[in-house]
């Protein structure tokens, strides 16, 4: 009786997890998101700033990076960071999230993040770890072109202006500018949910328990 009990609980604890991360892009941050299907429509409108850390890289210590044109000597993009930035562009394509300007941090990898997922980059040196904190501070808080998001690609801390949130490679933040240098934080998405937010991926196959709402 006691193990059929357990057996029970731990059915229900495993769908309301997954009804959990079939809703929300994220579950380990401070940040309270919106449910997937709101976010979506909510990047569908525009007017929102997508922070996005780089790709996975090999994890070694980099030595100091002097000529940012100089990619062999940067700790650049490995298979799996590149195959996470083609991904992000496969679901920002089918999600039709309408993007206009994309910069990034001059490092390498930040570069080849942006050009593999959205087609087309501008570097900022601003975006890059000890950039001039007022200019970014300042992207983060323009709007953009009325319909449109804007994308920023470069590192963990986001030049240590995102509330104390670290972001792990190839995670994004989703921001709303408010003008003046301000923003609100509006969602970490981790690489693999954007992805999860199609319609075919949201959906249980067909027979499966659903868990109430």
């Amino acid at each position: 009786m006691v193990r059929a009990l357990c057996g029970a609980l731990a059915l229900l604890l495993l769908v309301a997890a997954s009804a959990f991360a079939q809703e929300h892009p994220v579950g380990n941050t401070k940040i309270v998101p919106p449910q997937a299907p709101q976010l979506i429509e909510m990047l569908k409108g525009g007017g929102y700033i997508i922070f996005f850390r780089h790709g996975t890289t090999p994890d070694y210590a980099e030595p100091p990076v002097t000529d940012f044109a100089d990619c062999p000597r940067q700790r650049n993009l490995n298979e799996l960071g590149r195959a996470q930035a083609t991904s992000i562009s496969a679901a920002f394509r089918e999600l039709a999230f309408p993007i206009d300007k994309v910069v990034a941090s001059p490092y390498c990898r930040c570069m080849d993040t942006a050009r593999i997922a959205f087609g087309h980059v501008d570097a900022a040196a601003d975006v890059a770890d000890g950039g001039d904190k007022a200019l970014l501070r300042a992207r983060l808080g323009t709007a953009p072109k009325p319909g449109f998001n804007d994308v920023i690609v470069g590192h963990g801390g986001g030049g240590g202006l995102l509330g104390g949130e670290f972001l792990h490679e190839a995670e994004a933040m989703v921001l709303k500018p408010s003008g003046g240098g301000n923003f609100e934080l509006i969602a970490r998405v981790r690489a693999e949910n954007w992805t999860q937010m199609l319609p075919r991926n949201r959906e249980p196959p067909a027979g499966a328990p659903r868990a109430s709402r």
